[in-house]
């Protein structure tokens, strides 16, 4: 996981320490982004594992034991990191995935992204990435498109993801894209997808 959690209590302490006096309180301060990357880093400690907190992960689905038949709904986060030449961009947001195990669908989205940007300040992303299609019958492949936007500030990307399904019975995916399509304001950048999601078990 990108350590944004480190930039956003930096940004966080750096606007306090610039605050003036007067004006009202926007309730306890705390930046309410820093509690869903705390829920991000959860949902990856118990999907992937994390050896800093002894969380072992789950294993790989079976090929025996993936459904044949109904839909699972996948929910969880995305995260993107851009190596733009100056400053990486690292940036997190909600993902959604729902697959048809008996006709091969595959549809869902990413949005509510936030991260830095290009001059290393912590901003929210609009727009969103759509997934409108994949493979669920040999590993996990989910096909995505889509532009972000912040201030001025344009990031498309388009791919595939691949990667797996996991537990027994199906409880969560995870897959990657590690040379997606993309361009930062019209120039080409190398960028990784990622995409965690849990589910309610099995169809």
């Amino acid at each position: 996981m990108f350590d944004l959690k480190h930039i956003l209590f930096c940004c966080i302490m750096l606007l306090a320490a610039c605050g003036g006096g007067g004006g009202e309180s926007a309730g306890s301060g705390i930046d309410p982004r820093i509690a869903r990357i705390d829920s991000y880093d959860a949902l990856n400690a118990r999907v992937l594992g994390d050896q800093s907190i002894g969380a072992i992960g789950m294993s790989i689905t079976p090929d025996g034991a993936l459904p044949a038949t109904g839909t699972a709904e996948f929910e969880g986060f995305a995260t993107i990191r851009v190596e733009n030449p100056d400053t990486p961009l690292v940036l997190y947001g909600d993902a959604n995935v729902a697959i048809g195990f008996d006709d091969h669908s595959v549809h869902g989205g990413m949005d509510r992204f936030f991260g830095t940007n290009a001059d290393g300040a912590v901003t929210d992303y609009s727009g969103g990435i759509v997934i409108d299609g994949g493979s669920v019958s040999d590993g996990l492949s989910l096909e995505y498109g889509g532009t972000l936007e912040a201030a001025g500030d344009t990031l498309t990307l388009s791919g595939t993801m691949n990667g797996a399904f996991f537990g027994d019975p199906v409880s969560a995916i995870a897959a990657a894209d590690y040379e997606p399509e993309g361009a930062y304001n019209g120039a080409s950048i190398d960028a990784t997808v990622i995409i965690v999601g849990e589910g309610s078990g099995a169809p």
